[in-house]
């Protein structure tokens, strides 16, 4: 027998079954990236994409037996399948408005597709780890080609190059604090394997137990975690780059990052709290509840100062970062639950409200300014009636889904006594009213102020349909989506210390 058969054999073959979902994926891009090297045909890359994002979400559903596979190094379970599934959905809504967008803005490139693609996958590794290098490499392969992705407004068209500017500046920022928080988990993720010996999270969290008080090497490494999770999920005080590389992005790569990009980075602190470092759960439960808090507030009254409803999406991005996280302040089933459920129904409302402000900027000569939608719903009816769902979703009036999720959230913390911040909860989310209703008052109470030629394509309004169903949907009958929360939060829960 040769060294090469005995190490297979020592090793095992990995079980390649439990990876289609995530091999699809990277085949899609390889074959979009040879399309877009040799044909540049804009429909064929386009419906390639979809096709094979498709294909991958199909077969997310044909896993019918997890694993942990490629040595201990990847896990394919229930909680996994779950946010890839939601996570390849959700690319699937926002690649399906690319190229209009990019054709109408002259700012066509192919690169879009495949570093979609290749971010969509490092997500999918993310919420696939059960181990810190793992994480680590899923981590930076969605952080470096989101950076590409954010600075790649270029366009000939010289009165979109103000655009070009802020996209550049909007990228650098995210490169350098991004580097910043990837050098904090890199401290981290030393600090941890220093103290435990080990990058697994189930052995970091049995090593953990044994310690006699905390090891400060240990609490060290779990500070700077949680700092660098809370800079990639852009809480507050480690959101500055978050606004102006919202701002710069093309809109559906605002909506990527925003959405999918930021479930991905949820989907991961919650395995990590939760698997990695269970047992000192009052400890960093009470550190996301200064960041929830910190998030809530800052997001909040900054986004009512803001005129580019784009800017202010980004800044309400950052308090629902707080609604999130602050489930993490109660470190129970219930509270996880809460966790799983808003995280998932952020994707609805948050992906139909900046579908609307990528369909409406293909129109000439709307910027997103505030004054842009003053009388919208009487050039635009059923539109303006859509992007209200949506604010009434985002600020949380029933019978939207947003309510849901924040009640769910407020529930967990009243259950769990944590009285201070579901009172910060509930208060920040009437303030929000002031510039989710805003947009709402300006689209109906004004006369229009400037007069545009509206075109959408059946894409967009499909799909903004659809979210505008589902929001309201799951806000009337929440109980299939609770109850799959609640079921993910239990089996997280039954595989601490296995």
């Amino acid at each position: 027998m040769s060294i090469i058969e005995q190490l297979v054999t020592g090793l095992g073959v990995p079980n390649f079954a439990v990876l289609v979902p995530e091999i699809i994926v990277l085949i899609t891009a390889f074959i979009v990236f040879f399309i877009e090297l040799f044909s540049k045909n804009r429909a064929l890359i386009s419906a390639t994409t979809i096709a094979g994002l498709l294909l991958a979400l199909i077969s997310v559903f044909t896993i019918s037996q997890g694993d942990v596979t490629l040595y201990g190094l990847y896990i394919v379970d229930s909680f996994s399948l779950l946010f890839k599934a939601f996570l390849i959905l959700s690319t699937i809504f926002i690649v399906a408005t690319y190229r209009p967008y990019f054709e109408k803005k002259e700012i066509y490139f192919g690169e879009f597709y495949y570093l979609t693609l290749f971010a969509l996958l490092g997500m999918m590794i993310m919420v696939s780890s059960p181990n810190l290098v793992t994480f680590y490499i899923g981590l930076e392969l969605m952080s470096i080609t989101l950076y590409i992705l954010i600075g790649m407004y270029r366009t000939k068209r010289e009165d979109l190059l103000d655009y070009d500017y802020k996209s550049k500046e909007g990228a650098f920022k995210y490169l350098i604090i991004g580097g910043v928080g990837t050098a904090i988990i890199s401290y981290a993720i030393a600090l941890l394997y220093g103290a435990t010996g080990t990058f697994d999270f189930m052995e970091i969290a049995s090593l953990a137990t044994n310690e006699e008080g905390i090891n400060i090497g240990l609490l060290a490494g779990v500070v700077l975690l949680i700092i660098g999770l809370g800079l990639k999920a852009s809480a507050v005080p480690f959101h500055h780059w978050t606004p102006d590389a919202y701002e710069g992005a093309p809109t559906p790569i605002t909506a990527f990052m925003a959405v999918t990009a930021k479930v991905a980075t949820y989907a991961i602190i919650l395995r990590v709290m939760v698997e990695a470092i269970p047992y000192i759960s009052e400890d960093w439960s009470f550190a996301w509840a200064l960041l929830a808090a910190a998030s809530m507030i800052g997001g909040n009254f900054i986004a009512l100062r803001q005129k580019n409803v784009k800017r202010m999406l980004a800044y309400s991005s950052i308090a629902h970062t707080g609604y999130i996280t602050a489930a993490l302040a109660a470190p129970t089933g219930m509270g996880f639950a809460a966790f799983i459920f808003y995280s998932l129904v952020y994707i609805f409302m948050a992906v139909g409200a900046l579908i609307f402000l990528t369909a409406f900027e293909k129109n000439e000569g709307w910027t997103n300014h505030i004054d842009d939608f003053k009388g919208l719903a009487k050039q635009s009816p059923l539109m303006a009636l859509l992007m209200l769902v949506f604010m009434f979703s985002m600020l949380g009036i029933p019978p939207t889904v947003g309510f849901m999720g924040k009640l769910g959230v407020f529930l967990a913390l009243i259950g769990s006594e944590v009285w201070w911040l579901a009172v910060v909860l509930v208060i920040m989310s009437a303030i929000s009213a002031g510039y989710y209703l805003r947009v709402v008052s300006v689209m109906y109470m004004y006369e229009p102020v400037k007069k545009f030629n509206f075109s959408f394509t059946g894409s967009e309004r499909a799909i903004l349909i659809l979210m505008a169903i589902i929001v309201l949907f799951l806000g009337i009958y929440p109980t299939l989506f609770w109850n799959v929360s609640t079921t993910m939060s239990s089996i997280l829960i039954a595989g601490v210390g296995r």
